[in-house]
């Protein structure tokens, strides 16, 4: 998959959650409609992950390797374009995708509402990867 491919997907995940949001009004409804608890959860792991799959072939392509998800993320830093405090707060999302992936029974939807919230800096996230990209001529 393309950066591109994973941007449009990233950008598709995004605006679903965004259209979910007003349907979560608190945890007891994660807790009671299982098809929009999936569908919550599913569009957050996606977004965590392609956030990470992106940070990590934009750094490692400028000659930055990681070691594991959360360094991917962080050397977002070391790129011209993406500011410290955006890069800490999506620095949080290796972690979150692995509360998703591993802890799912006993999962706080406090949380995953708190998430649901704070999707800006994914969103700013979005529009530096499109300019960089375009940039390039991708």
């Amino acid at each position: 998959m393309t950066e591109v491919e994973r941007l449009a997907m990233l950008r598709r995940h995004l605006d679903h959650l965004q259209a979910l949001r007003p349907r979560v009004s608190g945890p007891d409804v994660l807790e009671e409609d299982l098809s929009l608890h999936n569908d919550v959860l599913f569009s957050l792991l996606t977004v965590a992950q392609l956030v990470i799959d992106i940070a990590g072939s934009l750094t490692a392509s400028e000659g930055h390797p990681f070691e594991d998800y959360t360094e991917a993320v962080r050397n977002l830093k070391r790129l011209e374009g993406f500011p410290g405090e955006m890069v800490d707060r999506l620095a949080r999302l290796p972690g979150f995708r692995n509360i998703l992936v591993h802890d799912y029974v006993e999962l706080d939807f406090d949380l995953v509402i708190q998430a649901l919230h704070e999707l800006e800096p994914v969103e700013d996230f979005v529009r530096r990867v499109a300019t960089r990209l375009e940039g390039r001529g991708a």
